[in-house]
């Protein structure tokens, strides 16, 4: 672990404030969650991510609609690329998203590019592809997407079935 130097309080009902520099530097925001493991004599403080507990659903969702559609699948949460096709591992998987898509899922709407464009899904890496971004909106908490991308034009079909892949992980994390 890392020590910042930076040393806090508690409060009479037991809070603590994570000072702006930290917060900043690991991109948590107002109503993120944090989830709190101890460790021996520590407290780790993780941001949460329900997607990430779906990781091993979405890899195998993936898979499968990788294979049947012959298109390109990303899962992401509202940071990185949590789930893709194999042959995107060692270029996509664990990534962070790119400011593009954080923007296009920000809108909290579908948007798809369905003729063969130049986009950035992370940072450095550009395709040329069509593409659907469809967001995972909880309880009008938006937790990531589900973007599907092809080298050819995308069909409504296509948008169809990644607007039903976000719907799987909505109704998962629902229930």
């Amino acid at each position: 672990m890392k020590a910042t130097g930076m040393v806090r309080r508690i409060d009479e009902l037991g809070r603590i404030v994570i000072p702006k520099e930290i917060r900043k530097n690991l991109k948590i925001h107002e109503g993120d969650s944090l989830e709190i493991y101890i460790d021996h004599q520590s407290i780790i403080l993780e941001k949460y991510s329900y997607l990430t507990n779906l990781s091993s659903v979405a890899n195998q969702i993936v898979s499968v609609v990788s294979k049947v559609l012959k298109k390109n699948v990303l899962i992401t949460d509202m940071e990185k690329i949590i789930a893709c096709n194999s042959v995107l591992e060692s270029r996509y998987l664990n990534q962070n998203v790119s400011n593009l898509i954080i923007s296009v899922m920000q809108d909290r709407k579908n948007y798809s590019e369905i003729s063969v464009d130049s986009v950035s899904f992370i940072e450095g890496e550009k395709e040329e592809c069509s593409y659907v971004v469809s967001p995972i909106l909880v309880d009008g908490d938006l937790l990531g997407s589900v973007i599907l991308f092809d080298s050819k034009s995308l069909s409504d079909t296509d948008i169809t079935i990644a607007k039903m892949l976000s719907s799987f992980f909505i109704k998962n994390i629902e229930e």
